[in-house]
């Protein structure tokens, strides 16, 4: 059940995130929220330049798999 009482939650960080005050005041979790949507965005980053043709694509995680049932 949710805490009726308790206060509302602020979006901080253009709205990423939902969090009550103390968290929005903590010097520590400000650093936590700005290392995530760092760490997104370097991701994004390289999936468009993989998407783009830039960078190659990871290889050794995919192949072709001969699936039949059969024999």
């Amino acid at each position: 059940m949710i805490n009726q009482t308790s206060a509302p939650l602020q979006r901080v960080h253009n709205g990423c995130f939902l969090v009550d005050e103390a968290t929005a005041k903590n010097p520590m979790m400000q650093s936590v929220m700005e290392r995530y949507l760092a760490q997104l965005n370097r991701e994004a980053a390289h999936t468009k330049a993989v998407r783009e043709g830039r960078i190659p694509a990871p290889q050794g995680e995919y192949g072709t798999w001969d699936i039949s049932d059969r024999d």
